[in-house]
């Protein structure tokens, strides 16, 4: 066989494409992705819609139902559902899986955008969110003071200091704080005053609307610089906003004179404690496709920069994703060594021989790092599924080795040299080995064209099978008989000091003959 006999005459040729093998498998695995499961992206997207003040079949009939008509008419979708209720509409809509999501939310915001004139003027602008597993938090630090602090003036404090800092850390997507209470400038209009003065409700809201607005106003040459002009509407003390003045029939007012103007806090929905005291809770959602134990390190080690900055703050993480990833990936991994030094100890006991069992799972090492480095170049992750596969091909993946080495073995046992018998024997089995290998990928392989959700989580499993298989089928015809003639031992026939006759006799239909053999091996 031309590769096997290339690999006897050439081993250095073929120890350093097996070290190169070697090599970029290390750097991919140490650079691939780590997660628990594949990343697989569903092609759901959702838009939310806020009408305050609004009856839950207003938002339907003026929202909800608008946004469903333009989302049907959107290629690839397969089901649009919508939930109105009082000042809030979601609509979900469920593309085909094989249309790619970051497409199919452009697609969503395009079609926003074209019924947005028919949408009323007072909704907020509807928001686009894609469903994303990867979106879920990997680590909730909570935050909190060391001398009793107001939870409000620690949010404040996370959301100017620290939140900024962990979100410049590589493959960390964004960061957003839970608890404590925002800042709201409230004004409570009083029905008196707004009668006496015959002021309606609405005036007063449009006045501050038209107020709020940054108006542009052209542009001045200085010189040789041109100066943008611009008209700010943002109030900066509470008492700019008091002294706003408002035309009604009975002359200008101010707000002061129609409502109660203070500082104050939003409703606050939602509570944080750390050990009973009041907390704010920072989560942390790493990058589409990076690595989970990588961000959560590298959050983990500003986290404790951030201590020594800030000793009047105390950080807690409450919640680490990646601590159940890395153990999981570890203990997959650590299976995968005990099923190796399995497979080792059953060629031991069929083999009875030391040598040739090291050199029949010599290359058992290799084939699984060179597949972590297929595996880098077609996109996959470090999870739970790949490496699972990984594990299961263990003893496919030694079972080539053995056929050949089996064969080299029975012809060195004939009294041929190692080089002779290497080449020989890998001839012999070449088409059977070949026939073997190719029957397993033909079996694993579909699995990573299967359609629906179940084949996205499942290619990675199919792949990883086939390449393993694969490559144990190039080790196989190469590095095993190179191995096999270079570190066995010839076996020596010599004849018996006392001869020993066989006699093996056979009589045809057409008459009898008579062979005897002489000899022996020692």
């Amino acid at each position: 066989m031309g590769l096997s006999d290339l690999s006897i005459k050439q081993p250095v040729f073929i120890t350093m494409i097996m070290l190169a093998l070697v090599v970029v498998g290390l750097l991919a695995f140490t650079q691939m992705p780590v997660d628990f499961f594949p990343d697989v992206s569903f092609p759901v997207v959702a838009v939310t819609t806020i009408y305050a003040g609004a009856s839950p079949t207003e938002v339907q009939a003026q929202v909800s139902r608008p946004i469903e008509d333009a989302m049907v008419t959107i290629p690839g979708v397969e089901d649009v559902q919508s939930q109105s209720s009082e000042s809030f509409s979601v609509v979900l809509v469920t593309f085909n899986l094989d249309r790619n999501a970051e497409q199919a939310a452009q697609d969503v915001r395009e079609r926003i955008a074209n019924v947005r004139s028919s949408l009323p003027e007072d909704i907020r602008e509807p928001s686009v969110m894609r469903f994303d597993p990867a979106q879920l938090p990997v680590l909730s630090v909570a935050v909190a003071g060391q001398n009793g602090a107001a939870a409000n003036d620690i949010r404040q404090v996370v959301v100017d200091d620290v939140l900024p800092r962990l979100q410049r850390i590589e493959g960390v997507a964004d960061a957003d704080v839970v608890g404590g209470k925002e800042r709201e400038i409230q004004v409570f209009l009083e029905a008196a005053a707004l009668k006496a003065r015959r002021v309606a409700p609405q005036q007063v809201i449009q006045a501050i609307i038209a107020e709020s607005v940054s108006i542009p106003g052209g542009n001045v040459q200085k010189g040789q610089e041109n100066l943008l002009l611009r008209t700010p509407g943002n109030f900066e003390q509470v008492a700019d906003l008091a002294s706003l003045q408002i035309a009604g029939p009975t002359g200008i007012v101010r707000l002061a004179d129609l409502a109660e103007v203070k500082d104050g806090s939003k409703e606050q929905v939602t509570y944080s404690r750390l050990d009973g005291q009041p907390a704010v809770v920072a989560s942390i959602r790493k990058q589409s496709g990076s690595n989970t134990v990588r961000v959560a390190d590298s959050v983990r080690a500003e986290l404790a920069i951030l201590e020594r900055e800030r000793p009047d703050l105390s950080f807690t993480i409450v919640r680490d994703q990646s601590t159940f990833v890395e153990e999981s990936v570890n203990d997959a991994i650590f299976e995968l060594l005990i099923g190796a030094l399995m497979a080792s100890l059953v060629v031991f006991i069929f083999f009875r021989d030391l040598r040739n069992t090291l050199v029949t799972v010599a290359g058992l090492p290799v084939i699984v790092i060179g597949t972590f480095a297929v595996m880098g170049a077609l996109g996959l992750t470090l999870n739970i599924v790949s490496l699972l596969a990984l594990a299961l091909s263990v003893g496919l993946i030694i079972d080539d080795a053995i056929v050949v080495r089996e064969n080299i073995f029975r012809h060195m046992e004939r009294g041929e040299s190692p080089k002779v018998a290497a080449s020989r024997g890998t001839a012999e089995v070449a088409l059977p080995v070949l026939a073997m290998t190719l029957t397993i990928v033909s079996v694993f392989l579909p699995i990573a064209f299967t359609g629906g959700l179940i084949g996205r989580f499942f290619r990675s499993f199919g792949l990883v099978v086939a390449v393993a298989v694969l490559i144990s089928l190039f080790e196989a015809f190469t590095l095993a008989p190179m191995l096999s003639a270079y570190f066995f031992k010839q076996k020596s026939w010599t004849m018996c000091p006392t001869r020993t006759t066989r006699r093996a006799v056979s009589t045809p239909p057409s008459g009898g003959w008579t062979a005897s053999i002489t000899g022996c091996w020692a």
